[in-house]
């Protein structure tokens, strides 16, 4: 894996619609001893997801996060 290695994430500034998303590029974490790198072309949303989208969310982070788990 090259130093400038790159990926696509979403951001949830706070509480938006579907098109408030916001999608931007960062570098991706270097990987720790024991670990690998895996290449994702695509990811599903889950319901806990959607409810944070929606502030409705017990547990979430604060505004802004990149969701996933």
């Amino acid at each position: 894996m090259s130093d400038s290695a790159r990926l696509v994430e979403v951001v949830l500034p706070g509480v938006v619609e579907p098109e408030g998303l916001q999608v931007r590029e960062a570098e991706a974490p270097v990987p720790g001893e024991g670990e690998v790198v895996l290449a994702t072309e695509a990811s599903g949303v889950s319901f806990a997801e959607q409810q944070m989208r929606r502030g409705r969310y017990f547990d979430q982070p604060p505004f802004p996060f990149v969701p996933g788990y």
